[in-house]
């Protein structure tokens, strides 16, 4: 590849970067995320992750402390601040997708997995998101890359970067990330019928090199709250919930075997249909390169766990993307495969097409510009002779597409999901009030301590309001508007707007005999 094609990967790697990077704070998971980061970054405890006050041990702080650092660098209030973490995380995994699949097909190769990674919708969606995926998808894509330089050349450092990378993806969401690894290496193992690869791990230098990180941060979380501390982290929140013990499955998403079955093709949008014949392809050289073990082994474990959402197939992408990108580069070999091509090329075009629908939609300047971005950038690539092999115009163009469609789909809905305006108004119009959350789901619990640092008390049901207060929910269907009302509780509704599939409202509520408007 010559200058003129590296400036153009160059400049698409800025403009995917765009896409979603202020859209304020939505739900799923960014509410409570960007609260326990705000809290570590005004607090400095980088042991203990924090949300309303109180230890939240779900997962490990390597997530948590990196943006927490950018919180401090940036703003403790600020969302932009937090995402930056997936953001860079997003980044060192576009990189690392790119070195690995460059070992066996070279440049070109390596630019076509990278952008087929950061155009994969889930990834794409993971990499803007404030939420710990990120960070765990990064520490197995960084195994993966020293698990293949070991194999080629078997030295200490390599095998110690391969540890560290075991101890990255376990302070990123706990045991899953090793055992992802573990998984990975298993099945190579079977499929590559070579029991040597165990010898060529070193596993004494492995184990070190991955619990001295580990041991660090357990030693600190044992100072800090003793065995119930460790035990809510190891046992509850690792081992009960991927076996679905009554303790683990009550903090939710179980789902059956086959979840993943359904989820994947979906999620892998727009590179589902290629990813068919690409693994057809990869079974078929399973001997010569390890990304099939490297997505099929993660997802038989994650298929046996209990608890399942489709966000944690994630660490699978960049193997996925790899599949397709050497599959691509060695060319179509069946017309039925030709069609799956021709329809991923359909994909592309109604992408670029896309963007226009913003003129529709409240936004004409943004809609004809990210149209006429896409486009344009589309012309570029395609006129590009150099660009026409290995399926760097088709992976290249759909990172382009993407970009300008999501750019204008993020700005339009932004004010439809963002809950970072109504609370910052609900600050407003509290005032010196003090606002307790009622029926707490982990949405105002993260975003007010977020946006004050204080800490907020909180009431789980209306049965449980004793006294006149303001209170602050969100809801589907009305279901506390009711249960107030039949517990005998009088509401004068202060503030309230519809965000997502939620109704947001602030209100003063008080026993029916104690309600006065003005008190």
């Amino acid at each position: 590849m010559k200058t003129q094609q590296w400036a153009i990967v160059l400049v698409l790697s800025i403009f995917i970067l765009v896409p979603g990077i202020n859209h304020g704070i939505w739900r799923p998971d960014e509410p409570q995320v960007a609260g326990i980061c705000s809290a570590m970054a005004r607090t400095g405890d980088w042991v203990v992750p924090l949300l309303n006050g109180q230890p939240f041990l779900e997962k490990p702080p390597l997530y948590y402390a990196v943006a927490a650092l950018s919180g401090r660098a940036f703003g403790v209030d600020q969302d932009i601040a937090y995402r930056a973490a997936s953001i860079l995380f997003g980044l060192l995994t576009i990189l690392l997708t790119f070195l690995i699949a460059r070992q066996r097909g070279g440049n070109a190769v390596g630019i076509v997995s990278a952008a087929i990674l950061a155009s994969a919708w889930q990834f794409f969606h993971c990499m803007r998101w404030i939420q710990v995926d990120s960070a765990l998808v990064c520490g197995v894509t960084l195994a993966l890359y020293a698990y293949l330089r070991l194999m080629q050349t078997p030295k200490p450092g390599n095998a110690i970067q391969l540890g560290f990378a075991l101890g990255l993806s376990f302070l990123a969401k706990g045991l899953v990330g090793p055992a992802i690894v573990a998984a990975a290496v298993l099945a190579d193992m079977i499929m590559k019928r070579d029991p040597g690869i165990l010898g060529k791990l070193k596993p004494l230098t492995v184990l070190t090199s991955a619990c001295l990180p580990v041991a660090v941060w357990v030693f600190g979380l044992w100072q800090s709250g003793g065995w119930p501390f460790v035990r809510e982290v190891v046992v509850v929140n690792n081992l009960m919930r991927f076996t679905g013990a009554p303790e683990g499955a009550a903090l939710g998403h179980q789902h059956g075997m086959l979840y993943y079955l359904a989820s994947f093709p979906r999620s892998f949008l727009p590179w589902t249909l290629l990813f068919i014949p690409a693994s057809i392809a990869s079974w078929k050289n399973r001997r010569q390169n390890s990304y099939l073990s490297w997505f099929l082994g993660p997802f038989i474990l994650l298929s046996l766990a209990s608890a399942k959402r489709s966000i944690y197939l994630a660490p699978l992408y960049p193997a996925a993307a790899c599949m397709v990108g050497y599959y691509l580069h060695e060319g179509i070999q069946a017309r039925w495969e030709d069609i799956f091509l021709k329809i991923t090329w359909g994909v592309v075009f109604a992408g670029a097409l896309a963007p226009w629908a913003g003129i529709f939609l409240g936004l004409p300047i943004l809609g004809i510009a990210m149209g006429i971005t896409a486009l344009g950038g589309m012309v570029i690539i395609l006129k590009d002779p150099a660009l026409r092999t290995s399926g760097l115009n088709l992976s290249l163009s759909m990172c382009v597409a993407l970009c300008a469609c999501m750019t204008v789909y993020f700005a339009y809905l932004q004010p439809k999901e963002d809950y970072l305006p109504f609370t910052r108004e609900v600050l407003k119009m509290a005032g010196t009030d003090e606002i307790i959350v009622l029926s707490p789901d982990e949405i105002f619990e993260g975003l007010l301590p977020m946006l004050t640092g204080k800490t907020y008390a909180f009431v789980s049901q209306p049965e449980e309001i004793l006294s006149t207060g303001v209170y602050i929910w969100a809801d589907k269907r009305d279901e506390i508007l009711r249960k107030a009302e039949q517990k005998g509780l009088a509401v004068e509704i202060l503030l309230e707007k519809k965000i997502g599939n939620k109704q947001a409202r602030l209100a003063r509520i008080a026993p029916i005999n104690r309600f006065a408007p003005n008190e």
